[in-house]
């Protein structure tokens, strides 16, 4: 997250970023299951001119919540004009959604990468 703060900070010294905090919690999204094949696994957190920071998912969201989630992301990243230079490197991720108590929660605990998007 510091790296993004930094390279925004110069990004707009240099003319270009927006100030505003950006950021997304699955909170804001349908979370109700009945069965884990119910929930996606997403993260929350900042976003920046990069994209979402954490990169592994951190939290769930139901399946029809989902394409809400993905919309608030685009509409909520932010715009630099010049763009930073971003690291694409993806980290392998574990744990996986699930149901808990009718709620789509997010299981680090899990030793699979199918987490990722």
């Amino acid at each position: 997250m510091n790296r993004i703060l930094i390279a925004c900070l110069l990004v707009g010294a240099l003319g270009g970023c927006t100030s505003e905090t950006h950021s997304i919690e699955a909170s804001e999204f349908q979370r109700s299951c009945s069965v884990d094949a119910d929930c996606v696994a997403v993260s929350e957190g900042t976003i920046g001119c990069c994209g979402l920071s954490p990169y592994c998912p951190n939290a769930a969201v139901n399946q029809v919540g989902y394409s809400a989630y993905q919309s608030a992301i685009a509409a909520r990243t932010p715009t630099c004009s010049p763009r930073p230079p971003c690291a694409y490197l993806r980290p392998t991720c574990f744990g996986h959604a699930i149901c808990s108590n009718g709620t789509c929660t997010f299981d680090p605990e899990a030793t699979d990468a199918s987490t990722a998007d």
